[in-house]
């Protein structure tokens, strides 16, 4: 007696993503990214999961009908949607390392004194415009009192604390990594401690850094920012005095 065979019948599967930058599995196994479609597709139930990074944007099980066009199309949530739309704001907690000179222009030339690295602490408050697809930053740096060799034999305490505002955007994401790069002004505040005798009044000054940001769940991220940053101010007798060098913050950020 002759064993009968099964017939295996398709049909035809769309998947659509109204988020760029997705990919799309079907049983487990990477179609396309952002359209995909499979033309013969066996009839029957078929897992479908649409995902950017780690997030899962849909997923389900969908049944294939012979000689039928079955099409998914995969949305935020409302609730993404609407996060999408306020963009919430985040407050950046961290702890610095500043490592600068510090210069004083003479009548005679210019003075280089030693200066140790700062440590200190600071937060800032982080502005999306997604309208222009940047961030502004605004924010407080407090350093602690660091060393300062005022010459070969004397040395003395002074801290650089300082308001800022900087301006940034992404450059480019590598997997849940984002890479930031951006520019601001600083305001510096030379804080004479021990055996600090001199009086400096503060000016503008202005830093560049580059920033490591990995999100950890929807409300949290990691973040790690070097830089270079410029202080500047004026000593007695209308003297220019610059701290330049380079900085390190790592910290977390939460959205308010």
């Amino acid at each position: 007696m002759a064993q009968e065979t099964e017939t295996i019948t398709y049909g035809k599967l769309t998947v659509f993503s109204d988020v760029s930058g997705v990919d799309i599995y079907v049983d487990a196994k990477f179609v396309g990214q952002d359209r995909a479609t499979i033309s013969n597709i066996p009839t029957g139930k078929h897992y479908v999961r649409v995902a950017k990074g780690n997030e899962t944007i849909k997923s389900g099980i969908v049944s294939v009908q012979e000689g039928e066009e079955t099409i998914i199309v995969a949305k935020p949530s409302e609730e993404e949607l609407l996060a999408q739309r306020r963009k919430p704001n985040s407050v950046f907690f961290y702890g610095s390392m500043t490592g600068v000179g510090y210069s004083e222009k003479l009548a005679t030339g210019t003075v280089n004194l030693n200066y140790k690295p700062q440590y200190g602490f600071g937060a800032e408050v982080q502005f999306p415009v997604p309208v222009f697809n940047f961030r502004i930053d605004l924010g407080f740096n407090q350093n602690y009192p660091s060393v300062i060799s005022t010459s070969a034999t004397q040395e003395a305490n002074m801290a650089i604390s300082t308001p800022y505002l900087n301006v940034s955007r992404n450059l480019f994401d590598l997997g849940g990594m984002k890479l930031n790069g951006g520019l601001g002004l600083n305001y510096g505040i030379f804080s004479p401690g021990y055996k600090t005798l001199i009086t400096i009044a503060s000016r503008l000054g202005y830093q560049a850094f580059i920033e490591a940001n990995l999100g950890s769940g929807k409300s949290q991220a990691y973040m790690v920012r070097l830089g270079y940053v410029s202080f500047a101010g004026e000593s007695a007798g209308n003297r220019d005095v610059t701290s330049s060098g380079y900085y390190l913050q790592a910290g977390a950020a939460y959205q308010l």
